[in-house]
């Protein structure tokens, strides 16, 4: 198995700036992944993305990742045509800026939630059709699409119905991101990694207590992070794990880096 990175999301609200950049670099965090939002990091703003740019080469942390936005009006799968196809052409904007940010992967998400059993067939349907338009300017750019699986009753909440989503699609352009967190409330993490190993483009890191989300630091849930870290090795996986455990932030933003390394360090070293 390759050499697994250590990210760490950069959600909604969290604009990144040279300190914080610093502080990520000295604790040992070798990538970022940007969260797109309208409320924050706007990825149609030209001059924000290159200035952005510029503080990831100044620090030599890496973006090897974006997460495109998601927002009720914001949604590829959504069965209002005017809403889906606007969704489908700032997304295609956000690609170039991924780019332009360094990053080789775009997580997105499938659905809002909830999506109703009767609606989730052409839910799907239109899923399926929105990700490959999408896949067409994700190879302009270079830049690979990542499925996200989702809590819940959204789309893409099992790992059957994530195969049966991406099965279809060129797997050079689209994947999948695990999000390690959301699977555990319904399927055996190590067992989906298996099943799944194919087209994981990224996983995102975080404990639960099996009944929410919780996005608590690895080890401080019920999640078999032994049987997790098996199956990773046992598929050859070499990417990245990005954490999503802004819920730990608190106070001290270089102390919460410098657990998240630690934390790494313990999952890699089982």
């Amino acid at each position: 198995m390759g050499a697994i990175r250590c990210a760490v999301a950069a959600p909604a609200g969290f604009p990144l700036t040279d300190q914080k950049l610093s502080q990520a670099a000295d604790c040992g965090i070798e990538r970022v992944e940007i969260g797109f939002s309208r409320r924050s990091f706007d990825h149609r703003d030209r001059r924000l993305v290159e200035s952005t740019a510029g503080l990831l080469a100044k620090s030599g942390v890496e973006c090897r990742s974006v997460h495109l936005e998601f927002e009720p009006d914001y949604d590829i799968s959504h069965e209002d045509a005017g809403i889906r196809l606007r969704t489908l052409d700032d997304m295609a904007t956000a690609l170039g800026a991924a780019r332009a940010l360094g990053a080789e992967i775009a997580v997105v998400h499938g659905s809002d939630a909830p999506v109703e059993p009767d609606r989730r067939g052409r839910r799907i349907a239109l899923l399926k059709g929105a990700l490959g338009e999408l896949a067409s300017a994700a190879s302009r750019e270079d830049v690979k699409l990542a499925l996200e699986l989702l809590p819940r009753e959204c789309l893409a909440n099992t790992i059957s119905e994530a195969i049966g989503i991406v099965a279809d699609l060129d797997a050079r352009h689209v994947g999948i991101c695990f999000d390690v967190n959301h699977v555990n409330l319904r399927e055996d993490p190590g067992e989906a990694v298996r099943s799944i190993a194919e087209r994981i483009l990224s996983f995102h890191v975080s404990d639960n207590d099996g009944v929410e989300e919780c996005h608590w630091f690895p080890f401080e849930g019920v999640i078999d992070w032994a049987g997790f870290m098996s199956a990773v090795r046992a598929v050859g996986y070499a990417g990245q794990f990005v954490f999503e455990t802004g819920g730990s932030l608190g106070e001290d933003l270089a102390a919460y880096l410098c657990e998240v390394r630690a934390r790494f360090d313990r999952l890699t070293a089982l």
